[in-house]
């Protein structure tokens, strides 16, 4: 029964990318067209490094929302509720179009409705508690916003940020100092040319010092405690240098060339463990100059290796 729902699983998750593939015309993380795996693969792996491994018998608690369908992206606000986003359109058994927020207890807070016109793919929370949202929708909280947003705690709109990205968003990440880190699928964003990586102010103008310029997507980051600057996707260069999939930005913004673990395919998550390690998620084989199926950490320190090693180009959709 394992095997099939896991099947069963697998092309849901093909139907979808297709799905968006002709909609949005993004390109696919195993080919041409648009990709959704990319933040679902990223929630698989934030709750396999969350949840301890005699969890599998410890889920059932109560807690059943109801999603009517996926669930692809969570934030908890330091409030202990629960931001979801998705595909959904019904949820705590109630209408809530791609976007909702639970009490602590799994409850839907009702009061909270900013009612996408279509995908939610990416949140974050800010300190002051203003909530970023990123998708693939054109409305929300009443008003055009093209594919990213921010409203306020009380889920309102706030009408001082309109980045107005061109295509899709896939990550959002809230820095130390405020400032607010963009990855997806677009080649404008703040009115100006950024190619799938962007970095806003805290009062939502555009960092126009940050312009790492990435080839392709952008689907996964992460600060490190020392303010550096992970990066994951599909693409080959960044910043003008040669980068596979993975890259480190100093906190100005500039590259950092000491790392480069050169993984050989798709990067699509990534998370920092307290004693600084990075975990790695994606389609690779081989990264840090060493075989690793689909998962791997590397030290903070990591110093590319000199060993070759095949690009690999994850194999279309069916």
């Amino acid at each position: 029964m394992k095997k099939k729902a896991a099947a069963q699983f697998v092309r849901r998750l093909a139907r979808e990318d297709s799905l968006l593939a002709k909609t949005f015309g993004v390109r696919s993380s195993f080919g041409e067209g648009g990709s959704l795996i990319p933040a679902l693969y990223a929630l698989l792996v934030a709750l396999l490094v969350c949840l301890p491994s005699t969890s599998r018998a410890q889920l059932v608690d109560g807690f059943d929302p109801n999603a009517n369908d996926d669930v692809i992206a969570l934030a908890v606000q330091a409030d202990g509720k629960i931001l979801v986003g998705g595909f959904f359109t019904f949820i705590g058994g109630q209408t809530r179009n791609f976007v909702a927020r639970l009490n602590p207890d799994g409850s839907l807070h009702t009061s909270f409705d900013p009612n996408a016109n279509h995908i939610v793919t990416a949140l974050a929370v800010q300190a002051d508690g203003k909530i970023l949202v990123g998708g693939a929708f054109s409305s929300i909280g009443g008003q055009t916003r093209n594919k990213i947003a921010r409203l306020n705690p009380d889920g309102s709109l706030d009408t001082s940020f309109d980045p107005n990205a061109n295509g899709v968003v896939f990550a959002l990440v809230v820095q130390a100092d405020g400032k607010i880190l963009v990855g997806g699928a677009f080649s404008s964003i703040g009115g100006q040319t950024r190619n799938n990586i962007a970095r806003f102010n805290p009062d939502g103008s555009l960092d126009t010092s940050f312009n790492p310029n990435a080839n392709s997507n952008v689907y996964a980051l992460a600060v490190q405690a020392d303010g550096k600057i992970l990066v994951g996707g599909f693409f080959t260069r960044i910043d003008g240098q040669t980068r596979n999939n993975i890259a480190r930005f100093n906190p100005d913004g500039s590259l950092d060339i000491s790392f480069n673990p050169n993984a050989n395919s798709e990067v699509d998550a990534l998370a920092v463990e307290a004693d600084g390690k990075i975990l790695v998620g994606g389609f690779f084989t081989f990264i840090g100059g060493q075989t690793r199926n689909r998962i791997a950490r590397l030290t903070a320190t990591h110093r590319p290796r000199p060993t070759p090693y095949p690009r690999l180009t994850p194999p279309p959709r069916p």
